[in-house]
């Protein structure tokens, strides 16, 4: 459960983040037509600021690029069904998908965490181990 609640917090400084790069992106002439709610370009901002944050929290738990990237890929599979299946049926996936995004993410990253529960080992140190 710890580990959950850490890479939620990691994720949601990564909102954090993009709530405060899209604010300063939206007051510029040059990048409001481009960055706004329903476009690509915001939506993939979204997803780069909610899974960097969660990749670089688990290579610092010292879980290798593996774990972090299959963590990465199960968190984003949701997300890219919610995109296919709008794009298949001409919907406007878009916006609501900012809403929907971070639960669909957590719930991939949930799923991941349930599929490898030995990765996520309650008793590992908060930081990653040092290597003599």
């Amino acid at each position: 459960m710890r580990p959950f609640i850490e890479l939620q917090i990691a994720m949601a400084v990564g909102a954090l983040a993009c709530f405060f790069v899209g604010n300063a992106l939206r007051a510029s002439t040059t990048y409001a037509t481009v960055y706004r709610p329903g476009t690509v370009v915001y939506f993939l901002g979204d997803v780069l600021f909610l899974t960097v944050p969660v990749v670089a929290l688990m290579t610092l738990w010292g879980q290798g690029w593996r774990h972090s990237l299959e963590l990465a890929a199960a968190m984003l599979a949701p997300v890219t069904a919610i995109v296919v299946l709008g794009v298949v049926t001409q919907g406007a996936y878009l916006l609501w998908l900012i809403t929907a995004m971070y639960p669909v993410m957590s719930l991939g990253m949930a799923a991941y965490m349930l599929y490898r529960r030995e990765v996520f080992n309650p008793a590992r140190p908060l930081v990653a181990r040092q290597v003599a």
